[in-house]
């Protein structure tokens, strides 16, 4: 079952217990300033949502996965919520500047672990939706969620707490998994609720 709800994902996840969730794979703002409809995407921003939000993930999932947001956070983040592992999503795109030239991947912050679950620390997915798909400023692809998705157990509780424009439900949906998501946003929500219906009746029909 797919559920989507248009609120704070801090009083949402108030309303469970510790560790009723197996997994969580989510993608926060960035703090880079994009152009989102109701949040102000500032650095300062982003130190005070990553600091109320990292603490309550790891408390009510049992397993967290989501980017850093960025190479130049990853002193703060491990000063102040150091994460049990790291991925690299490797996007194989040149078209942002780094350090020496060009980057090409980007770190995922992993908390907790659950069984069954084996992943490599490293996998390749093209970033091919482009800024503003969906109405949402940065859609990640299907297949960064179908990636995981694949390989969680069947039965896990998942949850997406910045579900944006809906990907993550599409993804869940296709994989026959259990998913609570939320957005708080209104039009990106309604946006993602449409999608989903959009995607299930298709999928009915054959």
């Amino acid at each position: 079952m797919i559920t989507i709800t248009n609120e704070d994902n801090m009083e949402l996840m108030a309303r469970y217990p510790d560790k009723y969730f197996d997994f969580c794979l989510t993608d926060p703002p960035y703090g880079v300033n994009l152009k989102y409809n109701s949040y102000d995407d500032t650095l300062e921003n982003w130190y005070n949502l990553m600091n109320k939000f990292i603490p309550e993930i790891i408390r009510v999932c049992k397993m967290s996965i989501f980017p850093s947001c960025s190479i130049n956070k990853m002193d703060w983040i491990y000063k102040n919520h150091k994460p049990d592992w790291l991925i690299s999503w490797n996007k194989g795109s040149t078209g942002h500047a780094a350090y020496i030239g060009f980057n090409s991947w980007e770190p995922l912050l992993v908390y907790g672990k659950i069984k069954k679950l084996y992943l490599h620390d490293a996998f390749t997915v093209s970033p091919t939706q482009s800024m503003g798909d969906y109405g949402h400023p940065c859609p990640k692809p299907i297949k960064y969620y179908s990636h995981f998705f694949s390989k969680i157990p069947k039965g896990s509780k998942i949850i997406e707490p910045f579900l944006g424009s809906g990907t993550a439900a599409i993804a869940a949906h296709n994989y026959n998994l259990d998913l609570i998501g939320c957005e708080l946003d209104k039009e990106y929500y309604e946006k993602a609720l449409d999608r989903l219906n959009k995607h299930q009746m298709q999928k009915s029909l054959f």
